[in-house]
């Protein structure tokens, strides 16, 4: 039978400091890293004495307590002054905060929190065109929301603003991740890219829209393995 040596009791004050020594070196690397430091985790609460958006039902208040953080004019000076790829990855850290770390609520809310039209136009058949909203929101709040939105979402050298691709790559990676499984997500892509074509109001087929689907679909599938999975670990990768 093997037994263990007690480490000697003079050995303890050396053990703590050379622990401190450690766990201080690793703090301040953690603290030079890039990657969302504090100034990302600002508070949204609302100032009033008593916040609208409370008496809501979960879905819907947790959606408008994420698109407060996107239009708050911090996000948008952090995002001009770092990069997209920690844009993207702080809207999905903040929801998964507001969800409590479910990440079925964090990849909805996100989904519909990155909408980039405030209506849809749909053409139906005897009934002409109807418009559909997609937001509760003022014109003026939608306007500020949308312009802080990151603007490069697909590494694919293209110049194109990818505002659109954050809710196809949230709402692929919802549908993979409720569902488990990706010939489903892929499935239900193709029948709104068919959808937006046919029905849409100035809606087109889009390769990029693909691309962007695909890479939801990715995350969605990862988010089943490691819930500590970022968009930039499939986006940028």
């Amino acid at each position: 039978m093997r037994i263990k040596k007690k480490l000697p009791i003079a050995n303890f004050p050396l053990a703590i400091v050379v622990f401190a020594s450690i766990s201080h070196f690793l703090f301040a690397q953690e603290q030079n890293t890039p990657w969302l430091n504090d100034d990302w985790y600002y508070s949204t609460d609302d100032s009033s004495f008593i916040d609208p958006t409370n008496f809501l039902p979960t879905i819907f208040k947790d959606e408008a307590h994420l698109k407060r953080y996107l239009r708050d004019d911090r996000f948008y000076a952090l995002r001009k002054s770092h990069d997209d790829t920690l844009a993207v990855d702080a809207i999905f850290d903040r929801a998964m905060l507001i969800a409590e770390d479910d990440v079925k609520q964090a990849l909805l809310i996100s989904t519909l929190a990155v909408m980039d039209h405030r209506r849809l136009g749909l053409r139906i058949p005897l009934l002409g065109s109807i418009y559909l909203p997609l937001t509760a929101e003022s014109d003026s709040l939608f306007r500020i929301r949308r312009t802080h939105l990151p603007k490069k979402v697909l590494d694919d050298k293209q110049r194109a603003s990818d505002k659109d691709k954050l809710q196809h790559f949230f709402g692929s990676a919802y549908v993979a991740y409720v569902f488990n499984s990706d010939g489903i997500a892929r499935w239900i892509g193709d029948l709104f890219e068919i959808g937006e074509d046919r029905f849409v109001l100035g809606g087109r087929t889009d390769e990029r829209d693909k691309l962007a689907n695909e890479k939801g679909r990715e995350f969605g599938l990862r988010l089943l393995r490691d819930a500590r999975t970022l968009p930039s670990d499939v986006l940028w990768q």
